[in-house]
């Protein structure tokens, strides 16, 4: 068993020379066990300092100070130091509304970040990772779900993923290890318990052998897990923008890896417990846009295949007065440089970009700058009136930048706009005096 667990933590890379491990010690079979091989192939392993780390939960009262005795003797005795933390899990899932179940998991993995141990070695087994295959299973799970309990998840290794809970009771007996039995482990009032004491024992009657048979699964299903993840890793960095995701990059992938993609999206966007439901939800928006609120606490906004994360508001209406004075125009949504020229000047002007500049004798004295209002139109160059709206559309220009554009416009209509330029009215020509460019020069903070 010990040239397993050992093969186990190399193939994986579990263990970095040096360092400072932490390992769960309840006291029962399994993590004595994890603890006592760690223990005795230490230097082996690379292992500077092993700590074990035992978490009272204030749950079973005696049953609990007698488990934290054992585990604090059992280190006392072979040399290991000992880390301990409580806590009153029973008034924190009432505070919390969680299951016991749930809120000891998040306390338990709470302390063991807060144990300064570079790595922390957990004890769960072959069966763990079986039991926790039906329990997913039972909730319709996702692939990932499916593939069950990770070798390696942030700091955290299991060691004995691949040893049986049989393999584990033999080295203990071999090995004249003391260890306790959680009381609660016995009964049929937790989920795990019940997939333990009555589905596991019919699988086994249907396969003698369903261990190995779950094992060739399980690697299955992990190998399919790693290749789309790692097709969907790629795509999610190729569909990366500024300020939102490419959606045309993976819109049209397969659904598995359409979904994995939105997946990691999701959780690149701080996503809490995603489900299948919410993965569908925003897919669903993908041909046509639209908004959803996922997981509780994301709202995503798809528009013209681009992804944007946060609830859209509405624009406030602002305007001012047009002042040629002025060096620059700030507004709540940007700031613009007033560049004004002359005849004089024109030779310093790109001739291309003379086409971007105002004929300040076509402006009327009392221009204002704004953001756009209903019914806005616009005369392109050349070209008729023509409604802002409509002008949007055939820019494929996104809702949510439209309230912010800037508009500078008198009482003959718009003379020019951001993302459009200047009027045909306003255009410069060969009598034009003074010129006059707008340029938007950075996001305002106010």
């Amino acid at each position: 068993m010990i040239d397993k667990v050992v093969k186990t933590i190399s193939e994986h890379h579990m263990i970095s020379t040096g360092c400072t491990l932490g390992v769960g010690l309840s006291g029962g079979a399994d993590s004595v066990c994890l603890a006592h091989i760690l223990l005795n192939n230490k230097e082996k392993l690379g292992i500077a300092v092993l700590k074990a780390i035992h978490i009272h939960h204030g749950i079973r009262g005696e049953e609990a100070d007698r488990d934290l005795d054992f585990c604090r003797d059992f280190c006392e005795k072979n040399g290991i130091e000992f880390v301990v933390f409580k806590a009153d899990v029973p008034a924190q899932a009432q505070e919390t509304g969680e299951s016991l179940e749930e809120c000891a998991r998040r306390i338990r993995y709470g302390f063991f970040e807060k144990s300064g141990c570079d790595v922390i070695a957990t004890a769960h087994n072959l069966n763990d990772n079986i039991e926790t295959f039906i329990f997913n299973l039972s909730r319709g799970s996702s692939l990932s779900g499916l593939c069950g309990i990770p070798y390696i998840r942030d700091i955290y290794i299991r060691p004995l993923l691949d040893c049986s809970r049989k393999e584990i009771e033999e080295y203990i007996k071999k090995n004249n290890l003391q260890y306790i039995t959680d009381s609660t482990n016995l009964c049929d009032d937790y989920t795990r318990n019940k997939i333990r004491h009555n589905i596991v024992p019919l699988l086994f009657e249907l396969n003698p052998s369903f261990e190995n048979a779950f094992s060739k699964c399980n690697e299955s299903l992990n190998d399919s897990k790693d290749y789309i993840n790692g097709c969907a890793v790629d795509l999610l960095r190729k569909s990366r923008c500024d300020g939102y995701y490419d959606c045309s990059v993976f819109a049209n992938e397969h659904k598995a890896l359409k979904n994995q993609v939105i997946s990691l999206i999701l959780k690149e966007n701080n996503a809490k417990n995603i489900s299948r439901e919410h993965i569908n939800g925003v897919s669903n928006l993908l041909p046509k846009g639209g908004s959803v609120d996922v997981c509780g606490n994301v709202t995503v906004n798809i528009e013209r295949k681009k992804m944007f994360f946060g609830k859209l508001t509405k624009t406030e209406d602002f305007e001012q007065a047009f002042d040629l004075n002025s060096e620059n125009i700030v507004t709540p949504y940007g700031e613009y440089e007033i560049k004004i020229c002359t005849k004089k000047d024109l030779q310093i002007i790109n001739k291309q970009d003379i086409d971007n500049f105002i004929d300040c004798d076509k402006i009327s004295t009392n221009a204002i700058v704004r953001n756009r209002r209903d019914g806005d139109s616009y005369q392109l160059p050349k070209r008729p009136n023509k409604s802002l709206k409509k002008l949007f559309n055939e820019k494929k220009i996104e809702n949510r930048s439209r309230g912010e554009m800037l508009i500078l416009s008198d009482d003959n209509g718009i003379i020019w706009t951001e993302f459009f330029g200047v009027s045909g009215r306003c255009k410069t020509d060969k009598d034009t005096k003074t010129y006059i460019k707008i340029s938007k020069v950075g996001k305002n903070n106010v």
